[in-house]
């Protein structure tokens, strides 16, 4: 066992063989020491034991505000994936705004200046897609920035496909975290 538990259980094994000795040792002296010292041992290892359950309070709080952190990162990747995957000719305008809206730095900005470069295609051609994310992963987390991957499954209509196109898309997501809100500052298609 590790951590602070294990640090506490250890302290208790040692204050406890320190107190059977001292009790051995008292038999030796005349009585009247022995409770005294058994009740400060005893009151050694309540601290100890009192020590140790902070601390293990304590790491599980960090525990929880680090499972907070990640779920935050995958919930805002999985969204910004729906997002990029997820347009309408008739509302791009809107659907790009929320693909900015989850987005920061270069990534931003180039995305804000391919979208005003397709656009008319996409019009034109009246192309929609709808995605539906299907898994998604934390590759690695900090406090300030998170990697996510992502799967996304769409259906993509255009004048030439009607009924539809099924797509797989593979999403890897750099997310960087500013003013309490995961936003995606890189995007890229991955196998």
């Amino acid at each position: 066992m590790s951590g602070p538990l294990g640090l506490a259980i250890g302290l208790g094994i040692f204050l406890v063989t320190v107190i059977v000795l001292g009790i051995r040792q008292q038999v030796r002296r005349p009585a009247g020491r022995g409770p005294v010292i058994l009740a400060w041992g005893l009151s050694v290892l309540l601290v100890v034991a009192l020590a140790g359950a902070t601390l293990s309070v304590v790491a599980l709080r960090g525990q929880d505000a680090r499972d907070s952190e990640r779920d935050g990162a995958l919930k805002a990747a999985r969204q910004l994936a729906l997002d990029f995957t997820t347009y309408n000719y008739t509302s791009w305008d809107a659907d790009v705004k929320r693909v900015q809206d989850g987005s920061t730095g270069q990534f931003k900005e180039e995305f804000k200046a391919a979208s005003e470069t397709i656009k008319t295609e996409v019009v034109t051609n009246k192309a929609t897609s709808t995605g539906e994310v299907k898994e998604a992963g934390v590759v690695s987390n900090d406090k300030d920035s998170a990697q996510v991957l992502v799967i996304v499954n769409a259906v993509v209509t255009n004048t030439a496909s009607k009924d539809g196109v099924a797509r797989r898309y593979r999403i890897k997501l750099d997310l960087v975290r500013e003013q309490d809100r995961w936003l995606t500052a890189d995007l890229q298609a991955v196998g």
